[in-house]
């Protein structure tokens, strides 16, 4: 494949910052409840959007499956397995309060998704200098994750009060999060056990720009399916679909736009992971995660998250994200 390093750093950063905004357009949905966005967000995010860019931009995109089967179950595999992981994330948060989940569960997500793809591929290349540089860049976005995370909690000390940290929960809520933390970053090695689907698509008159879009289109349904079955449990149980009828058309708007905007974070992390070479689904994947976390807290400041939070919390954030952009830049000079 094709390997520009300014044009894969550049979609890259399309990718992070798409990651980190993309629920901006739920603010305002203030009638719907979470599963109400969600269940929107995952039809528009995970089947509707990923398909028709799939079909759009792949020829012959089912034959490349259909010669592909092996490769295929494999990518459905790590799909399913990042749809409950992506659920085992809000229960982490609610088990153990923001503060001691977020750490856990992206440094997890970071690290893993980050580390593994190396180990995969090559496991000496850990010891390499461009190796050894990916992980003390890990290291200090591990270090930016949980400063954040404080500053986030210290912003908003109620999610703290309403977790319930104690005895079987607590046990419970690290097993939660250690699962969500690992099952997290399968979307990647579905990207990186995909890599022969992407060729396929390539010898058939793809360009390599959107080879990644035949790997999205199933590991994205088959996280679809979690994610779907978990909304219509929530809106049986909390009794909240009625919220569907008493809604204006411009709430499925918005939640549809979040959908759109985070697929096209994926799309922009493919794209741009393809283009950074050999290390790309390690260098993008690190790059990615870090930027998200960033252009989430700067959208957060922006749309007045932080008003009223204590002098102390925002010091703390500003000093986190002073780190992950630290971290970044150790990684994106690799």
């Amino acid at each position: 494949m094709e390997i520009n390093i300014s044009a894969g750093m550049l979609l890259v950063v399309m990718a992070g910052t798409f990651s980190g905004t993309f629920a901006i357009p739920f603010k305002f949905n203030t009638r719907w409840q979470w599963e109400n966005n969600w269940i929107i967000w995952t039809v528009f995010a995970l089947l509707v959007t990923p398909w028709i860019v799939s079909l759009i931009t792949v020829p012959d995109l089912f034959s490349i499956y259909a010669d592909s089967m092996d490769n295929v179950l494999l990518v459905a595999l790590f799909g399913t397995i990042w749809g409950i992981g992506a659920i085992l994330f809000g229960r982490g948060i609610h088990y153990l309060g923001v503060s001691l989940s977020l750490p856990i569960m992206l440094g997890l997500i970071n690290s893993v998704g980050t580390i593994m793809p190396i180990v995969y591929k090559d496991p000496a290349a850990l010891l390499e200098p461009s190796g050894l540089q990916i992980i003390l860049g890990v290291a200090i976005l591990l270090v930016g994750i949980v400063i954040v995370s404080i500053a986030g909690s210290k912003k908003d000390a109620r999610q703290n009060e309403s977790s319930d940290a104690s005895g079987k929960s607590f046990t419970l809520g690290i097993i939660v999060c250690i699962l969500a933390g690992i099952f997290g970053p399968m979307v990647n090695f579905a990207f990186v056990f995909g890599e022969p689907m992407q060729l396929k698509a390539i010898e058939s008159g793809t360009s390599s720009s959107f080879a990644s879009n035949t790997i999205w289109s199933i590991a994205l349904t088959c996280g679809f399916i979690a994610n779907f079955i978990y909304c219509l449990y929530l809106l049986q149980k909390n009794k909240t679909a009625k919220l569907f009828k008493k809604s204006a058309p411009a709430y499925w708007f918005w939640a549809a736009l979040s959908g759109v905007i985070w697929y096209c974070s994926v799309m922009f992390y493919g794209m741009g992971s393809n283009k950074l070479g050999d290390l790309g689904a390690s260098v993008g994947w690190a790059l990615m995660q870090s930027l998200a976390i960033i252009a989430g807290n700067v959208s957060g400041i922006l749309a007045g998250e932080w008003k009223g939070a204590n002098k102390s919390a925002v010091r703390i954030m500003v000093g986190g994200m002073l780190v992950l952009i630290a971290g970044v830049l150790v990684i994106a000079f690799v």
